[in-house]
Formats: C-alpha cells, structure tokens, sequence
C-alpha cells in the first residue's frame, strides 16, 4: 500500500482511497452529520448560516457538495462562488455559464488538433519518379 501524508493533518498513513488520514475522514464525516442534520431543520439556510452554526468552514461544506455528498435541491439558498468567473453556483465547480463556455472552447480546440492531424497526414508521403 502506498504511504502519504494526510492533506489535512500532515500525518503519515496507508493511503487507501481518500487523501486524508482516517482521523480526518472520521472527522469529515462527523461534520458532514452536522450540516445534514442542520440543513433538514433550517431549509432556508445561507452558506454563511450554515458554517456559523455547524461550526463546519465553508471551504469543508463546498467540497461536500462538489464531491456529492451534499444535495441542495431543498435549499433554495444554499450556493457558492464560480471558480472562473465568482458567480453564484449550486453545483459543480463553475456555474452553468463558465461551464459551457469552457466546453464550447474545449471542442473548438479538439476540432482545430483534428484538422491539423489531418493536413499532416496529407503532407507526409514519398513521391517517385
């Protein structure tokens, strides 16, 4: 098994799946319990609510939700800042604007390396006399 170090902790442990130690993986679950249990009782809680009064940081609750744990189709108020561009997202790491503009830019690319594949192909070649 390979040896890390914990990304939260530093420790050293048998990293198995997470990048973290099972300390902190306990410690991350006990939180994620915490904010479950707290957003049933307070649908209507803001991002700022919740970390205020779970105690969990912010950094912790957007991760949950970027990893999936977390849904937020019960909580109208629940969202954090786009990656790229700051605005207010509920998924993921960009908001649905900056995602289809990375994708459009993304296919654009694939389609540009595709047709220089293509007029490399053709140039290549022998000719005989």
């Amino acid at each position: 098994m390979p040896i890390a170090n914990c990304k939260r902790c530093g420790r050293l442990f048998n990293r198995v799946r997470r990048d973290i130690c099972p300390a902190c993986v306990a410690e991350e679950d006990k939180a994620f319990e915490t904010v479950r249990q707290y957003l049933r009782e307070h649908r209507d809680a803001t991002m700022a609510e919740v970390s205020e009064e779970t105690g969990v940081g912010v950094d912790l609750i957007i991760a949950m939700i970027q990893d999936g744990r977390l849904m937020l189709r019960d909580n109208p108020n629940l969202h954090y800042p786009c990656e790229r561009c700051g605005q207010p997202t509920r998924a993921g790491r960009y908001c649905p604007r900056c995602t289809k503009e990375l994708s459009a830019s993304l296919s654009a690319a694939a389609r540009d390396l595709r047709k220089k594949a293509q007029e490399m192909e053709r140039g290549q070649g022998y000719y005989s006399r």
